[in-house]
Order: structure tokens, then C-alpha cells, then sequence
């Protein structure tokens, strides 16, 4: 192998080559039943027993259901301890879990069930609406985590606890390097959004470099506070990790400021796994000297790059030795490099971990480059995804000739090996730590009737990383305002998409001379 490819820690093989569900039901079973592992916001506690009871019975249940090994189940849901269950079981069935966003829109469903096929849809009363909409198209089993539901709804505690548990219980057998476990959603590189397949062996390789005490070290002495939403591979990898090594999980529904610090302080919260805009509001905010943090003893931070400035804010605020930053994406089931434990590298986003391999090439020439040369990184490893679900040519495309990810994030790395990521080739925009595709927005713009043509940019914002900004042309002799158009937005997409950096009105796109849009242009006119 080249001296140019860095190479990750070897498979330690601290967890079998199994399927996720033989894993998890080995290791809880193995735990003290009366061990609490995870409470929610509201108090509400589940021990290892009942941890092993529930998913057993909910497992069984959806079996009874008629959910078979290959059927894909989707969750639509905020964090839940239900959230969790749901997943666990349907690993132990062999079922494809499918995570979506709980705010996308019935138009955003209706792209996703076309391409996912679920037969069975855990939500809630907050976004069961959407489903309803959906449901002549796709006729599913609809299930809601709410202790109070409408109607004949299926009620989750009542299906649960119609179960019965089994203790000679058994996960179904299957492959772990070729069945899918997870079901995520990403933009890739470009375009819109898809749905990326991981599988029981990709995702075990994750839990491996989490559980490592030189990486992640998430094990049975922590409390960790869950509230990056589990639909997102973050979230749910911790979660999840947490499961496997006995870390108490603290669940969060979503991020509300004194509820997220009250149960840090309440808690004893020591590992905190953050995004970019919360370590901002922790040295910005007045709220938080009124809440004892000093439980904290590690932070570790994903989704987004984090500057020196916020770094050094954040290491006096919480008096820690350094902020650990992480990259990843969906597309390798978590991350491709880590600060390790106790190391400080202001700026870099750390190591290869376990079970990888990444090399920087030139993105136009594929050469692949040397020590402190800048480039495309480029990712092989076992969790590297299957595939995107029903994108053929788009996975192809996603590889190199050498069987490499092709991630769109430039960088380069430093003769110790450390990675540092300073721009990307792909489009894709980053708000609060979630995926924009410029390319769905503007599909959506052109659709308006007084609009010609569009084309969406990320411009920097200091509380969310990124805000979409959309340039517009206007239709001959149609008149429309730019608040027409962030309402038209509003109205057809979830939250995290809507034209928060607003709309400028120019007279043509620039585009090349094969049509792409020439984004840097666009960049210049601001």
C-alpha cells in the first residue's frame, strides 16, 4: 500500500462478526437487569431488564405483524426512548430501519416511501398527518409512540405490551456484510437527497471505534446526553453505542437551552457530543453560568469544522483540555477521523479510525498526494455504505477506480497523520449541522410560476454554520417579492431548508457551458 494512504487501527475484533441484533441481545442480556440505561427528560427511567423485555416483545410483535426479514420499517419520530427500542427490534428481526426527519413535508415523505417502500411507519401525532396524507399511495401499518392517540391509531405501550417475551428468544439470521441495517438519508456530494444503506458489518466497525478508549472511549463510567436527533447517523450511533458499552443515556426530545443544561447539571453529564452552533451558544450565552457544567470531561464535535476561536472559548468555559473534533458522514456510518483521547490539535479533525483508510487526491487528475498537500479525501474501510437505495449509477459514481469514496471535502494531513479539512468540492449546505441540497431548492423555485430560473448558495452564518441564500430570474413581465418565494420555500420543505439567508434577484444564473451553475460566481455577487 502507498505511503501515501493513512491508514486506520486494524478490526480489534472486541465485538464478533455478527448481525447487530446477535451483538446488542448478547450484550444486554449479559447486563444487570436492574441497571438503569437510559431515562428520558422527563425522569422516566428503563433498566437493562426492561430494556431486553421491550425489545423482545416488540420485536415479536412486528413479526406477528407480518414485518418479515428485508422489510423496511421507518421511524418518524424526535429522540424517544421508544426511538431506541424501535431500532433494537428491528435489528433483531432483520428489518431495514429507515430514519427520516420528523418535520418533512408530505411531498418530502412521498420521495422517500417511493424509494424506501416501508410497511410499517412509527411517528407521532405531531407528524402522523403527513403519513395519513401519503396513505393511498402507500398503504402502511401506521404505529404512534404518544401515550394518548386518536382514534383507532395503534398505540405503541398497547402493542408492546400485547407481546409476550420470549427468554429463548433468537435473532433471525442473515448476512451481516450484505443485509441492511440502517436506512439514512444523505445529499452525497450533489443533487437530492438519497438514501444511504448501511449494513450490519458497516455499523458494527462504528461501534468498534467508539467503544475504543483511544478514539471515542464512550464505556460503563459515562453519562451521555442524547440530544442530536437519532435520525441523523450521529445521533443514532451514539445511542447506539451507548447500549453496547452501558454509558447511561440521558434522551433529550430536542435541543431547548435550559432543559439541555438543567439535565447536564442534573445528570452529571461527562461526555457531551455536540455540533458547531451549541458550542457557540455554551460561550455565548448569559444561561449558561447560571447551571453547574463541571461534570464535563470531554467534548467531542461533529457535523461541521469548529474554529481556534470557539475552540479556546469553549476549553475556558468548561475548564477541559481540549474540544475533540470529529469528521464523518453518513456515507462511512459515522466518522472517518478522531482526535484522540487527552490530544490536543487545534484545527484538525484527528486520526483515522479503526477499520479505515483515507488518501487525498487531486480532484480533477485522481493523482493521489503526499504529506501536507491539498486534495479530495478519499475513504475505504468497512463502514463505507452498500450503496444509495435505488441510485445504481449514482454509487457508482460516489467510487474511484480504486474502490474509494469519492467524499467532495478537501484537505490534506500533516507528517503526524492528522487530517484538517478546509474547504469541499460539494455543494451541499450545512445548517446546524444538517444537509441542504441546493439542487432540491432550486427544483422547487423554478416550479413557481414567476420564476425562471435559481440558484442556491450556503452563505456563512454564525448560528447555524450555514444559511441558504437563493439567487432568482425572473419570468418576463411576473412580478414576485422575496418574501413570496421564502414563504413558497416554507411551505414545501421541513425547517432545516427554508431560504433562512433570503432571495436576490439577478439577472441570469451563472451556469458552464454543460449547464452546471458556477456557485463561486454566485458567491462573488454577495
Amino acid at each position: 500500500m502507498s505511503d501515501f494512504v493513512k491508514v486506520g487501527p486494524m478490526d480489534n475484533y472486541e465485538l464478533p462478526k455478527k448481525s447487530l441484533g446477535n451483538i446488542f441481545l448478547e450484550r444486554i442480556e449479559k447486563r444487570n437487569a436492574n441497571r438503569v440505561a437510559i431515562v428520558d427528560w422527563t425522569g422516566e427511567e428503563l433498566n437493562y431488564g426492561q430494556l431486553l423485555q421491550s425489545t423482545v416483545k416488540l420485536a415479536t410483535q412486528m413479526t406477528k405483524l407480518g414485518v418479515k426479514k428485508g422489510d423496511v420499517i421507518t421511524i418518524l419520530s424526535q429522540n424517544s426512548t421508544k426511538f431506541i427500542l424501535t431500532v433494537l427490534a428491528g435489528f433483531y428481526i432483520g428489518a431495514k430501519v429507515n430514519l427520516l426527519n420528523p418535520d418533512y413535508t408530505p411531498g418530502e415523505l412521498k420521495h422517500f416511501f417511493e424509494v424506501c417502500r416501508p410497511v410499517l411507519v412509527f411517528c407521532t401525532t405531531k407528524n402522523y398527518g403527513n403519513v395519513l396524507q401519503l396513505k393511498d399511495l402507500f398503504p402502511v401499518n401506521i404505529i404512534l409512540y404518544d401515550t394518548e392517540t386518536p382514534g383507532d391509531f395503534e398505540n405503541f405501550d398497547n402493542f408492546l405490551e400485547a407481546g409476550t417475551f420470549d427468554p429463548g428468544f433468537s435473532p433471525i439470521k442473515l448476512d451481516p456484510e450484505e443485509d441492511v441495517a440502517l436506512i439514512l438519508t444523505s445529499s452525497g456530494t450533489t443533487g437530492f437527497p438519497k438514501s444511504v444503506q448501511l449494513t450490519h458489518a458497516n455499523l458494527r466497525v462504528t461501534m468498534l471505534y467508539i467503544g475504543d478508549p483511544y478514539f471515542l472511549d464512550v464505556n460503563e463510567n459515562e453519562t451521555l446526553l442524547a440530544f442530536l436527533p437519532f435520525f441523523h447517523i450521529f445521533g443514532v450511533a451514539i445511542a447506539l453505542a451507548s447500549m453496547m458499552y452501558q454509558a447511561k443515556l440521558v434522551v433529550l426530545e430536542k435541543f431547548v437551552p435550559d432543559r439541555f443544561l438543567s439535565l447536564i447539571q442534573h445528570h452529571r453529564v461527562t461526555k457531551l457530543f455536540t455540533v458547531p452552533p451549541v458550542l457557540l451558544f455554551l460561550v455565548k450565552s448569559p444561561l449558561v453560568r447560571k447551571y453547574d457544567l463541571t461534570s464535563i470531561t470531554d467534548v467531542l464535535c461533529g457535523a461541521a469544522a469548529v474554529s481556534k476561536e470557539v475552540e479556546d472559548l469553549v476549553e475556558a468555559q468548561l475548564k477541559i483540555s481540549c474540544v475533540r473534533q470529529v469528521y464523518g458522514m453518513t456515507e462511512v456510518s459515522g466518522a472517518a477521523t478522531v482526535i484522540p483521547k487527552n490530544v490536543k490539535k487545534h484545527g484538525s479533525s484527528g486520526k483515522v479510525v479503526t477499520g479505515h483508510q483515507i488518501k487525498i487526491c487531486n480532484p480533477e487528475t485522481g493523482k493521489t498526494l503526499g504529506v501536507n498537500e491539498f486534495g479530495e479525501l478519499r475513504i475505504k474501510g468497512g463502514g463505507v455504505m452498500k450503496g444509495y437505495l435505488g441510485k445504481e449509477k449514482e454509487t457508482e459514481e460516489a467510487f474511484d477506480e480504486e474502490g474509494y469514496l469519492r467524499t467532495g471535502d478537501l484537505g490534506y494531513y500533516d507528517e503526524e497523520g492528522f487530517f484538517f479539512i478546509v474547504d469541499r468540492l460539494k455543494e451541499i449546505i450545512k445548517y446546524k449541522g444538517f444537509q441542504v441540497s441546493p439542487a432540491e431548492l432550486e427544483n422547487l423555485l423554478v416550479q413557481h410560476e414567476a420564476v425562471k430560473d435559481a440558484g442556491v448558495i450556503g452563505v456563512p452564518n454564525e448560528r447555524a454554520g450555514e444559511v441558504p441564500l437563493a439567487f432568482v430570474v425572473k419570468q418576463p413581465n411576473e412580478d414576485v417579492c422575496e418574501e413570496e418565494l421564502v414563504r413558497y420555500i416554507a411551505e414545501n420543505v421541513c425547517v432545516q431548508k427554508r431560504l433562512y439567508g433570503g432571495v436576490r434577484f439577478i439577472e441570469e444564473i451563472p451556469k458552464s457551458s454543460s449547464g452546471k451553475i458556477l456557485r463561486r460566481k454566485l458567491i462573488n455577487l454577495l
